[in-house]
């Protein structure tokens, strides 16, 4: 670096190297005011990598110093006079500096007292001036430590991370993503403790270019920012994304002048990126990712206009001279395309912590095999990331920004992601914040386009129609802006908590006051529950943060205070404190909970009447015997999900069908990106599926699938075959919950079935539409074409998803009965990919597993079973059977093939204990009850399912899942005459597979190794 300065000095003395207001200061001057300083400091002991703890602020003489030292080869400890005293203090002492360099007696007070010499430049400033040193740098050395930097860190206690010459070198000379150079003139808005102040300084002075010193209060509002930016020409500016969505936000113009604008910090808004781009961009956009230890920039991508309609603005590629690794816990490679810690190597990697060996050997391991050669080290940013087919990367979030909610693993920077993806806001963070009760929920703060009394309500019904229930934020507060720290990066500390919310209205507003006794009581535990300082008769418990475990607690609590038994369901059902009271006097009167309306046999028979006016269309010819493979359009439903993508990716391979997908998304761009997303999220993206994805843009529970009608009917006249695999499932909500999307959304694909051209629909069922016949009809076989009817009273005792799976089925069948062609396929349990272990890490089972290693015991199951299937196995059954000629008409069983097959829970047990995971079996009641005792419930993967594996319904004594004894074979022989009794390549459950699975959910972080 010093070399390299001297070369500038040399090459453009008169140049003008600092620009601040009227102020200018030659590449000359510059370096004689520097040898001075260099001079005195050299007199107080500074030599090589001294440090010095600089105090001066932003402004020339903070630039004049840190040349000075760079011409000493000393280190640089920048101090921020804004901390607290007691941070001061902190980095003075931790970083050893030796000289304390201050601009005013004030400042040097400030610092406090310590061993450090002092040199201030307001008592000793004429002493400097006067010498007339001209000092000679000493030789070049890329290892040199130039800078101490201090992070915050995630423990308390600051960081001080050591950077060296050759880091900062490879950022700003003979890059590969910036070219900077005399006709330049690079901004200076950066705190100078603040790593992107060395590419501000550095960049311009290397290169021969102008320094332009702006005040940072400039760049808190937009207007005077973007006129500043025009008055002093800057040509060169690199902010952070929170600064840039704040001056995007009102003067998206401000950069339309720059030759390069880089943003970096935090995850990209690409609406924000979009406003930019269509408003008169710089001529170089560039998305940049670094953290401090791999000095400032590591990664850089040119954004265009594609990023930004596609939804997602990538990180981009390394920069010359560095190395980027996505790796599981394990620091091997993850599957490609999957999520996993992003790792950089190369020659902008600090020496480290200073004086933290034990965290500097953990954060920088050194790592054998990743790459040919010599062991590398690395640096593990705890940032997620993947890579993207294009050999981009994208970037995740942080790992510590993943938190666990109930049981679910939740990215905070994604459910903000989603937020602004609504179009109402300009900005949005989510954090999980605790309430003094523990209880835990997801608060975003906002910065709405618009502020409006409605808009906390409209995002969180945006949400709920694209994700569940848990990811929905409990509250949402509207913001002028977000509270940024003095390096521009969202200050989550400083937004605002709110640990008591009030409720909907007060009693006062809703005049509402305790009319009884049991008011109060029942009022006080939802309030409590609930965290709120006053109940209303109109708090809607869902609306207000209420789950599944909230449901469970409360329903144990009312039966310890009254001895009555109510279902959690009731709290879906009767949702307001006011409706939930009158279910609670029911009860406490000895009149029995009435079976909900929509929730029984009677009415589950009615909604099982496929509508008079669905028929097919008058004159419709007879369907042709076109075999799949040779299919020009096939339309699938469910394809973001698990089953749906695998199938996907299936049709693909195995046909040349270009096919339609129904997406949920704002933009036919969004909806392609969501489902290759789905697609890379297990493994199964090809560059050979370019151009044969169609999103239709849509939802599964609205009228038409939620096209207008001339799009509905195009789409019928269009497609060959119908592919139904979407649906809804959630284990506590009731069948009301799910009929929207699994019986109204399958209603609509037999409409689309019955218009155009003949189809045939592969409807996607399930073996849970027999309930638990086996306990109560004592069945040991059932039949593929057999009549599902004869089982619906069993699935009184069984969850809402079955009922509707039954509603739905009976529809289809009606449906082939006027004439449609239909094929019924009922699978077992789905489990992952057989070859790879990817599998999907929310599902029951995957939670079940999880959830009893935390807890540590297993709940004995006797005569239970468990229809265990490979997802590729189900696809590739599913395609098979529907490329077979005369295959429609019937239901097939997608279950183990043969009955020696199946998998007795408790053998199951021996599995897991054969790969390394023994638990001890104990009474079905004493795990519940463990379950429910344990403090850790709220972070167990179980803890979404409490509701489900607690609630006694049936005599008083049995849970749904107990329900489940003595099941009964399930007959696969039309599915093994359909594929010629060919097995569709099934793998049994058994240790080897476990393993897979189990390693699978270890290199995701969501097991501990065995």
């Amino acid at each position: 670096m010093s070399e390299l300065w001297a070369r500038q000095v040399e090459a453009r003395p008169e140049a003008i190297a600092l620009r601040q207001g009227v102020k200018r200061v030659t590449y000359d001057a510059l370096n004689r005011r520097a040898s001075q300083l260099a001079g005195a400091l050299r007199d107080l002991g500074v030599g090589e990598e001294t440090p010095v703890a600089v105090g001066l602020g932003q402004g020339i003489e903070a630039i004049v110093a840190q040349v000075a030292l760079c011409k000493l080869g000393a280190t640089c400890v920048p101090v921020d006079l804004q901390h607290p005293p007691e941070r001061i203090a902190f980095v003075l002492k931790d970083s050893g500096a030796q000289v304390l360099l201050t601009g005013t007696l004030a400042d040097e007070a400030r610092c406090g007292e310590g061993p450090a010499k002092r040199l201030c430049l307001e008592r000793d400033g004429a002493q400097v001036a006067g010498r007339s040193d001209v000092l000679v740098a000493p030789p070049g050395d890329g290892g040199r430590r130039t800078h101490v930097l201090y992070t915050s860190g995630t423990t308390g206690r600051p960081k001080g991370i050591e950077l060296v010459a050759r880091g900062i070198r490879r950022m700003v000379v003979d890059t590969d993503y910036v070219c900077i150079d005399s006709t330049d003139r690079v901004a200076q808005i950066s705190n100078h403790a603040f790593d992107a102040a060395l590419f501000e300084v550095w960049g311009a002075l290397l290169n021969g270019a102008s320094l332009v010193l702006l005040p940072r209060s400039s760049v808190l509002d937009a207007t005077v920012f973007r006129d500043a930016l025009r008055e002093t020409r800057v040509s060169v500016l690199l902010m952070t994304t929170a600064l840039f969505n704040l001056v995007a936000q009102g003067c998206p113009d401000a950069f339309g002048q720059l030759k390069y604008l880089l943003v970096g910090g935090e995850r990209a808004n690409p609406r924000t990126f979009r406003a930019v781009l269509e408003s008169g961009p710089p001529a170089h956009l560039l998305n940049v990712y670094g953290p401090t230890e791999g000095t400032t920039i590591t990664t850089a991508h040119e954004v265009t206009r594609g990023d930004v309609l596609s939804g997602s603005v990538s990180i981009g590629r390394p920069t010359r001279y560095t190395q980027a690794f996505v790796l599981g816990p394990d620091l091997r490679p993850v599957e490609p395309g999957g999520p996993g810690e992003l790792c950089i190597a190369g020659a902008g990697l600090a020496r480290g912590y200073l004086d933290r060996h034990e965290l500097t050997g953990e954060r920088f391991p050194i790592v054998s095999e990743l790459v040919p050669g010599p062991p590398l080290r690395l640096y593990r940013t705890g940032d997620l990331a993947r890579w993207r087919e294009d050999g981009t990367l994208e970037f995740l979030g942080r790992a510590d920004f993943q938190v666990k909610l109930r049981g679910h693993r939740i990215e905070l920077e994604e459910v903000a992601r989603l937020l602004l993806e609504s179009g109402l806001l300009w900005d949005a963070v989510v954090t999980l914040q605790e309430r003094a009760d523990g209880e835990k929920s997801l608060v975003a703060h906002v910065v709405p386009k618009t502020p409006s009394a409605g808009t906390g309500t409209a995002l969180q019904d945006a949400l709920r129609a694209r994700v569940p229930e848990y990811m929905v934020p409990a509250r949402i507060h509207e913001l002028e802006r977000l509270p940024t720290t003095v390096n521009g990066k969202v200050d989550r500390d400083a937004l605002p908590l709110e640990s008591s919310p009030r409720g909907t209205a007060g009693p006062a507003a809703s005049g509402w006051a305790p009319e009884d006794a049991l008011a109060g009581e029942v009022g006080a535990v939802w309030a409590e529950l609930l965290g709120l300082e006053s109940p209303s008769l109109e708090d809607d418990f869902l609306r207000l943060g209420g789950n599944s475990l909230l449901a469970a607690r409360l329903v144990m609590r009312l039966r310890e205070l009254y001895g009555v038994g109510l279902s959690a369901y009731s709290l879906y059902e009767a949702r307001t404190l006011a409706a939930f009271l009158d279910v609670v006097r029911r009860a406490r009167s000895g009149v029995r909970e009435p079976e909900r309306a929509e929730d029984g046999p009677e009415t589950w028979r009615a909604d099982a009447r496929l509508p008079e006016d669905l028929r097919l269309s008058t004159g419709q010819p007879a369907l042709s015997a076109v075999p799949l493979e040779v299919m020009d359009r096939v339309f699938l439903t469910g394809a973001t999900g698990f089953l749906g993508a695998f199938l996907l990716r299936d049709l693909l391979r195995t046909t040349r069908a270009r096919v339609a997908c129904l997406v949920r998304a704002r933009d036919v761009e969004t909806g392609y990106t969501r489902l290759r997303q789905a697609l890379e999220k297990y493994g199964l993206w090809e560059a050979s599926f370019v151009g044969r994805l169609q999103p239709v843009l849509g939802d599964l529970g609205s009228p038409l699938l939620g096209l207008s009608p001339s799009e509905f009917h195009e789409l019928a006249a269009r497609e060959e075959a119908l592919f139904h695999v979407g649906a809804h499932v959630n284990y506590v909500q009731p069948y009301s919950a799910h009929r929207a999307a699994n019986v109204d959304g399958t209603t609509e694909v037999l409409r689309l079935a019955m218009q155009g051209r003949p189809k045939p629909v592969h409807h996607m069922s399930t073996i849970a539409v027999f309930g638990p016949t086996g306990y109560f009809n004592g069945l040991a076989h059932v039949r593929e074409d057999e009549d599902v009817d004869a089982h619906v009273e069993c699935l009184r005792y069984d969850i809402g998803y079955s009922a509707s799976k039954w509603v739905a089925e009976q529809r289809v069948w009606e449906a082939a009965a006027r004439g449609v062609a239909v094929s019924v396929y009922r699978p077992g349990f789905i489990m992952g990919d057989s070859r790879t272990g990817v599998g999907n890490a929310d599902d029951f089972v995957a939670r079940f597993i999880r959830g009893c290693i935390q807890l540590g015991a297993v709940p004995d199951l006797p005569r239970q079973r468990k229809e265990f299937v490979p997802v590729d196995f189900v696809s590739r059954a599913i395609l098979g059977i529907a490329s077979r000629e005369g295959a429609v008409g019937k239901a097939y069983h997608l279950v183990p093939p043969r009955p020696g097959d199946s998998v007795d829970i408790n053998d199951f047990y021996t599995l897991l204990d054969r790969c390394g995971h023994p638990l001890p079996r104990v009474s079905y009641k004493e795990w519940v009850g463990r379950l429910m005792r344990d403090a850790r419930v709220a972070d167990n993967p179980l803890c979404p399912l409490v509701p489900m594996l607690y609630e006694q319904v049936y005599a008083g004594e049995a849970t749904r899942w107990e329900l489940y004894e003595d099941m009964p074979v399930y007959d696969a022989h039309n599915t093994l005459h359909a594929l010629e009794g060919d097995d569709a390549g099934f793998r049994k459950m058994d240790e080897e597979l476990l393993g897979r699975y189990l390693a699978h959910w270890q290199r995701l972080g969501l097991l501990p190794a065995a």
